[in-house]
This record gives C-alpha cells, sequence and structure tokens, in this order.
C-alpha cells in the first residue's frame, strides 16, 4: 500500500501541532540534558502565523510525520524554527521538503533571507541544512561552551506569474 504525502500551512495551535511539539521537546531533552533549555516554549505561538510566520506540516494520510515554521527574525529576515520528522519517517527527504515549503512561505510574506541555529548534538540537521544551500558555520555560547551552527541563505525568488 502506498500513501500519499500532502503539504499543508496548519494552525500551529492546532492539537496535531502541539503533539509534534512535544515530541519535538522531548527529543531537545533527551539530546541536551545539561544544556536543555525550554526552546519550545520560549516564543509567542502568535511568532509563527502570519503576517510574520508561517508552520507547514507534511502529512502522511491524517499523520502529521514532518514540520518545520519561520518566524519574523528582523524586517528581511525570517528563521527557521521547529524542525522535526516523525522517526519512522526519517532518511526519506522529507525535511528537505519541510525547508523548500518554507522558503515559499518567506517568499510569500515578504522575507528575503532565511536564518536558522541548530546544536551541535544534531549532526543530521547540520548535514540538512549545508546540503540544502545553507551557509554558515560554528559559534559558542559562553556560559555553557557548546557550540551550535549558525547558518543562512537568500529566500529562492517566487517563480513569475505567482
Amino acid at each position: 500500500m502506498t500513501s500519499t504525502l500532502t503539504v499543508r500551512r496548519l494552525d500551529i495551535a492546532s492539537v496535531e501541532v502541539t503533539e509534534v511539539l512535544e515530541a519535538l521537546d522531548g527529543e531537545y531533552r533527551n539530546r541536551y540534558r545539561e544544556f536543555y533549555k525550554d526552546d519550545i516554549g520560549a516564543y509567542p505561538l502568535t511568532d509563527f502565523i502570519a503576517p510574520d510566520g508561517a508552520f507547514v506540516g507534511i502529512l502522511d494520510g491524517e499523520l502529521l510525520v514532518a514540520a518545520g515554521a519561520i518566524r519574523r527574525y528582523d524586517e528581511t529576515t525570517a528563521e527557521v524554527k521547529r524542525m522535526w520528522t516523525r522517526d519512522s519517517h526519517r532518511r526519506r527527504g522529507l525535511a528537505q521538503r519541510v525547508l523548500r515549503e518554507l522558503d515559499t512561505a518567506a517568499g510569500e510574506l515578504d522575507y528575503t533571507r532565511i536564518f536558522l541555529t541548530t546544536g551541535s548534538r544534531q549532526p543530521e540537521a547540520v548535514a540538512l541544512y549545508r546540503a540544502s544551500g545553507f551557509e554558515g558555520g560554528e559559534r559558542r555560547i559562553p556560559e555553557f561552551d557548546l557550540p551550535v551552527f549558525a547558518f543562512e541563505k537568500p529566500v529562492n525568488p517566487a517563480p513569475v506569474g505567482r
């Protein structure tokens, strides 16, 4: 049986998204243990809705299997947050697809640049962002002496006639 994947803009306050954010928070807690801080609750949900943000999900039937969001970083820059892929659906290119959809959303919201950070305990994320055209490198958080990676890229121009 084959399934059809669909991409949708989702309400970040919905039950399905809340479950995803709880799973993501659990993953952060597990990976960063002594360095963990509540990144999920650090930003108001309104940051992730238009006109400043968007939340994109990929669904396998009715099951949310990959997601990501953007929020305003500055006047011309969207920041990627909340990247997540369900364990059972990893290594299938879904995160790259989410990034492409976030790029499109950023263009629709008139951003010209996308920025993101990820931690050193997420090497697969570092590889994903580099493979997706993001440029940048390692930075340190002095209070934890923990490296993080900061990346950015220009937003891809929207196709003509869109």
